[in-house]
């Protein structure tokens, strides 16, 4: 588990972050990712799409002149209002977004042609970013996508933001999960080797990802009855021990005891078999063993509506299902419509939060 060395957690209490009235304008937080990529692109994009920043207060945070660069891609004349570490936004603003540059990034830096630099600059964004939620001066977190090589080369410790922002927001575990329309899908493990995911699946590990889904139901989703289902991780269901002893050993007990706390829980089903039915559409959201089990499913059938959800944290934090996309990007071709479905959400979710977030 990456340790917080790289940039210590935030110091404030985010158990305590105030909730909103949910017909005021709220500030949304919007980091820019990776420089090299796509992220600065789509964010200004997508603010400037009809509709996508209705009822927020954007905050952009990054560096200005990698805002300022993305403007000048996209032929942008949205007006840029620059806040500084501690300011909070003004909810009265109409117009414009805020920029915030993060502490330990000059406003001049752009990260375009060093991994090193770009990784120290994302990573500092997403930093920022929690601080901001934690002081109260954003309701929810939007991230545009980081490169995994960026944040090696920049010596942060972690692999992506899900186990980054675990550890920032001091949250106890974290779970990935990706949603659209009507569906979610949930993983009880993320960026782990498929050699190394049969070691990682633990009874509590897949407990803890059904309580988890079960809780964003009810107080993100407002679903008042959750039903939810677990898929398999062997073959068959294992084939009663034949192809895996996953099922028996880890699985089954976790969708047991989940039952016996009230939970409304099916499964395991069969992986290759359970999304061909229409059956899966009657469940409010799916657990899935490993990464690549639920989001190629849910990459097929959201598209760009699929929306990165992490689970767990203290605050809302959404972000769009792609990667950086390097081969595209500062070319002015990159499609904003997986940022703005980001956004929207985080928006609404934020909106329907009545409780703490932070899971115990």
């Amino acid at each position: 588990m990456p340790s917080s060395k790289s940039g210590a957690s935030v110091s404030s209490d985010l158990t305590r972050i105030p909730m909103r009235n949910p017909s005021s304008r709220i500030p949304v937080a919007i980091t820019l990712g990776d420089p090299r990529g796509v992220g600065p692109e789509v964010v200004l994009k997508a603010l400037a799409l009809r509709g996508v920043a209705r009822g927020i207060v954007p905050v952009v945070v990054g560096s200005p002149a990698v805002v300022r660069r993305a403007q000048r891609l996209i032929g942008g004349e949205m007006p840029i209002l620059p806040l500084s570490p501690g300011e909070l936004p003004d909810m009265r603003q109409a117009r414009g977004v805020y920029v915030l540059c993060p502490k330990g990034v000059r406003p001049t830096q752009t990260g375009s042609g060093d991994a090193r630099l770009s990784g120290r600059m994302s990573f500092a964004c997403v930093r920022e970013g929690v601080r901001l939620c934690a002081e109260g001066g954003a309701s929810a977190l939007v991230t545009a996508p980081v490169s995994k090589a960026s944040l090696k080369a920049a010596g942060t410790g972690y692999v992506g933001h899900t186990e980054m922002l675990r550890v920032l927001s001091r949250a106890k575990t974290a779970v990935m999960m990706f949603a659209w329309a009507k569906h979610r899908v949930s993983l009880v493990t993320t960026h782990v080797p498929l050699s190394a995911v049969s070691k990682a699946l633990t009874k509590r590990r897949v407990e803890t990802t059904i309580s988890l889904t079960e809780r964003a139901l009810r107080f993100l989703y407002r679903v008042s009855e959750p039903r939810m289902a677990v898929l398999s991780f062997n073959p068959h269901k294992g084939e009663n021990g034949l192809l895996g002893r996953e099922e028996q050993r880890v699985i089954e007990p976790a969708i047991l005891s989940s039952r016996r706390r009230g939970l409304d829980i099916h499964g395991p089903f069969a992986a290759d078999s359970f999304f061909s039915r229409s059956e899966w559409k009657t469940f409010h959201a799916i657990v899935a063993m490993y990464h690549d089990q639920g989001l190629i499913p849910a990459k097929i059938l959201g598209g760009e509506k699929a929306v990165n959800v992490t689970l767990g944290l203290p605050f809302v934090r959404t972000s769009p299902g792609h990667g950086t996309a390097e081969d595209i990007a500062w070319k002015g071709i990159a499609n904003p419509g997986a940022m703005a479905s980001a956004i929207l959400l985080a928006a609404r979710l934020a909106r329907n939060v009545r409780v703490p977030l932070a899971w115990d």
